[in-house]
């Protein structure tokens, strides 16, 4: 099939499939997942209920393997859970910023040869279609 007849569906899944190995090859080297990078990045922006963390990331992974995301940065020592809350520790901010670099040079690639409008139209179109589907589906 030729490219240009592909549908957006099409392209949407392959740049998602794409992003998932870019990030787990650029933090390989901590042992880490683009999951974790998710999880770690939503707790750096400060204490998150877990519900609501979950809430934010239930589009990208079971909520068991969320939860396993969850608990292995705990037990890395770079988060901490207390109360439903969950925060980074000292360590985990640590990381964060560390690998938080790898993740942004990836960022960059992706929107290489766009300008900024570009890509910020890019996101706008994606975002309408997402509203529209779930308008279609009944969820809004």
């Amino acid at each position: 099939m030729d490219p240009e007849q592909r549908p957006i569906g099409w392209w949407v899944k392959r740049l998602d499939t794409l992003l998932d190995e870019a990030v787990d090859a650029v933090v390989a080297g901590e042992e880490l997942t683009r999951r974790h990078w998710q999880v770690l990045h939503s707790l750096a922006e400060g204490s998150v209920h877990e519900p609501a963390l979950h809430a934010t990331l239930a589009d990208f992974g079971a909520p068991g393997e969320l939860a396993v995301v969850v608990a292995d940065l705990i037990g890395r020592g770079w988060a901490m859970s207390g109360g439903g809350v969950v925060s980074l520790t000292a360590d985990g901010t640590l990381a964060h910023d560390r690998v938080s670099r790898a993740v942004g040079r990836v960022r960059r690639h992706v929107a290489d040869g766009l300008s900024r409008q570009e890509y910020e139209r890019t996101v706008l179109v994606l975002s309408r279609m997402v509203e529209n589907v779930e308008r279609a589906l009944g969820r809004r």
